[in-house]
């Protein structure tokens, strides 16, 4: 969606923004089927489906060699369009996920690690879980979102506001025409169903149902925006090829929307360093 549109100028046009014009990207920024302008998926749509029809579009588009960059869903695809292309992707970024425990991480874990274990669970419960609404009925809720745009605007800002924890306000952190945009996007196309279908069609989510972390690969260099803990990087290592894991950076969840500059500042950081 709009997630992402405040990163273009900086990454395109740097000189513009007071950064160095020899670090400009060429940017492809793709819409994911079911999102916005895009056309539903058909049944059984797979991330390494989509995966490939992003290596297969940049291919066309005459990118031969190139990086992959995502958030949220795209921290999912991102490492599979290197797995499935890794002979053109030069590097792989994004913005979280590389690292995080699971259950079946807790029996290898030393009596720290547990300690922190604990404590993410009490972070991570501390919110509606969407994952297990839209994994039951998505097109149930949808129905919903689409009659009534304040129904929209109060399920999507009530995500906001979970995941922009560092101030009281969504819009403290995000400015409001920015989030009123991305809002409405969904509205006008009626994509705000068809985009919670990725979560029923298992594209992240475990074997068993339950919560899944973007999947690694080993063949391309993987780097992260916000680095975590010595726990989440020996994890991170066991299925990727880590050489970028920077601590302090600032922003949550959103941060292609809250902390625009800081981002693109990163993702050049990681790319230059591939060189």
């Amino acid at each position: 969606m709009v997630e992402f549109t405040e990163l273009i100028g900086p990454l395109a046009d740097p000189r513009s923004h007071g950064g160095d014009p020899t670090q400009a990207f060429h940017l492809v920024v793709p819409s994911v089927p079911g999102y916005g302008f895009s056309q539903a998926p058909p049944a059984g749509f797979t991330v390494d489906r989509l995966a490939r029809m992003w290596a297969e579009l940049v291919a066309r588009l005459g990118y031969h060699r190139y990086g992959t960059q995502g958030g949220d869903l795209g921290a999912y695809v991102a490492p599979r369009v290197a797995a499935v292309a890794p002979e053109r992707v030069v590097g792989v970024h994004i913005d979280g996920g590389f690292g995080f425990p699971t259950e079946a991480d807790v029996p290898d874990m030393s009596a720290a690690e547990r300690v922190e274990w604990e404590q993410m669970q009490r972070w991570m419960s501390g919110g509606v879980d969407h994952h297990a609404l839209l994994r039951a009925a998505p097109q149930t809720l949808s129905y919903a979102w689409n009659d009534s745009p304040v129904g929209l605007l109060a399920w999507m800002m009530q995500k906001f506001k979970e995941f922009t924890m560092t101030v009281p306000m969504p819009e403290q952190a995000i400015d409001r025409d920015h989030l009123l945009t991305n809002v409405s996007l969904y509205w006008f196309t009626g994509a705000a169903g068809t985009s919670s279908w990725p979560m029923y069609e298992r594209l992240t989510v475990a074997d068993d149902g339950g919560f899944a972390w973007p999947r690694g690969q080993r063949r391309v260099p993987s780097g992260v925006y916000g680095g975590g803990s010595a726990l989440m990087r020996r994890l991170a290592e066991r299925d990727n090829s880590i050489v970028h894991w920077p601590q302090g950076n600032p922003g949550r969840h959103f941060v292609a929307m809250d902390e625009p500059l800081a981002h693109a500042a990163d993702i050049r950081a990681f790319f230059k360093g591939l060189r």
